[in-house]
């Protein structure tokens, strides 16, 4: 009697590593032909020398509006179409526009392409954090997600270490034509093994929070003004609504259950203002090190892995801390690191020039409080206070409006700055440190609210 059970739950596992894996692989590598500009950055510099700080910093600014655009309306197709399909499609746009950027020097041309290579990227994590929201339970999602989370932290090391090495090596143009040619392979290995749903490998459903009620809990919370992850995300009946209402989901309805949800407008407000502070660190640590410090490209690209190498540990840290002690309450983990990461962004005003090990300590540090708050606002309670429908649309709209925010300072904003300071980079750490509290203060907002089922 108890064989075939077994033997169901060992296909599930399998299949749920399998899914796991395709997806880790597959996100990791939009980062070869993200996160090379970064690298590529100071030598395109060079050869410009007209181009101010602020004209080149543009470049990821312009990224950043497209990629906000992006997450919000892949966000709605990807809750109708899946990743498989999606995600593909992203892989191919974004090695064209990588390859085009590498021949061009045309200023006007490289925002275009790089605007292209936004949208495209944009398709990403939604589909992930919707895929994995299918394949594995709410109890086990804080962990999951913190552990798929560590695909974009090895992404973006390999992408500095590639990027870095055929910068110094050969010409930052190859920084863009290899990466371009790498992710044609991995787009046909999603082609070929991934499945948006365990229904689609012929598996049972395995998500356990479609049919919660709301709480007594949550109810009270939400006549209080509070927020909840267990309260209507529709304004309706049941967090998942019945058979006959899940068949009726069009990509306005999700647009209206995303848009009209409090919770989701303040995960978004923090992660505005958050955002803005890890692409800072993502677009200008290369530069930092290489300005301030003196050290080469090669070098401050490996300095830099700190940053994401580092993070992936609090990526980790942060959703087993969420599940494990706060029973699935994210906003307590985000709200502390956060708070912690303004105190280190102090930190890098009073480092002197030259002192390359305590700048290195510190961008460590950083990365470990940015990345858990990222894996958490953007994957498990993205997942958990949203519609269970509607997914990849609330991460598509908190990523947009993350964006958003890091248009505006990631890349001109910080440029601008130091163009202005005569490269100072004291009132850029200070910036960040003003906007990495108040995310930390919009986060707690939520201290109390639980994910459905909870």
């Amino acid at each position: 009697m108890t064989q075939p059970t077994v033997a169901a739950d060992s296909t599930i596992v399998s299949w749920q590593r399998r899914i796991f894996a395709l997806l880790w692989i597959g996100y990791a590598s939009y980062y070869l032909c993200r996160m090379n500009f970064a690298a590529a950055q100071p030598e395109i510099l060079r050869e410009f020398p007209t181009w101010s700080k602020a004209d080149v910093g543009l470049i990821p600014s312009v990224y950043s509006v497209f990629y906000a655009v992006g997450q919000f309306i892949n966000g709605q197709l990807g809750s109708r179409f899946g990743a498989r399909r999606m995600m593909v499609v992203g892989l191919a746009a974004i090695a064209a526009a990588n390859l085009l950027f590498s021949w061009t020097s045309s200023y006007p041309l490289m925002l275009a392409l790089w605007a292209v290579n936004g949208y495209c990227q944009a398709i990403g994590w939604p589909l992930v954090v919707q895929t994995m929201s299918n394949w594995f339970r709410v109890g086990r999602r804080g962990t999951m997600m913190g552990l798929i989370s560590t695909c974009y932290q090895g992404g973006n090391v390999l992408a500095w270490l590639l990027a870095g090495y055929l910068t110094s090596e050969f010409h930052w143009r190859a920084a863009f034509w290899v990466p371009g040619l790498t992710l044609l392979p991995v787009a046909f290995l999603l082609a070929a093994g991934l499945r948006n749903r365990p229904e689609d490998a012929g598996l049972p459903q395995l998500r356990d929070d479609l049919f919660v009620p709301p709480s007594e809990a949550d109810a009270a919370m939400e006549a209080d003004g509070g927020a909840t992850g267990g309260g209507t995300a529709d304004g309706g009946a049941t967090a998942g609504g019945t058979a006959a209402e899940n068949d009726e989901w069009t990509v306005l309805r999700i647009v209206k259950v995303t848009l009209s949800s409090k919770v989701l407008w303040i995960l978004a407000m923090s992660y505005f203002c958050f955002n803005a502070v890890r692409y800072a660190f993502m677009n200008w640590g290369i530069q930092y090190f290489n300005d301030f410090h003196g050290v080469s490209i090669k070098g401050s690209a490996f300095l830099s892995i700190a940053f994401p190498l580092i993070g992936s540990l609090g990526a980790i840290s942060s959703g087993w801390a969420s599940d494990r002690f706060f029973n699935g309450r994210r906003a307590p983990v985000c709200a502390v690191m956060l708070a912690i990461l303004a105190l280190l962004c102090v930190a890098f005003a009073p480092v002197s020039s030259g002192d390359v090990l305590t700048a290195t300590i510190i961008l460590g540090a950083a990365g470990f409080m940015i990345y858990g708050p990222d894996a958490i606002l953007t994957g498990a309670a993205a997942i958990d206070l949203a519609h269970p429908k509607a997914a990849a649309s609330a991460t598509g709209f908190i990523m947009a409006m993350g964006n958003l925010g890091a248009s505006l300072v990631s890349g001109f904003g910080v440029g601008m700055v130091l163009d202005r300071s005569g490269g100072n980079w004291t009132p850029v750490f200070y910036t960040l440190a003003v906007l990495s509290l108040v995310s930390a203060a919009t986060a707690a907002l939520l201290w109390n609210a639980r994910p459905k089922g909870k």
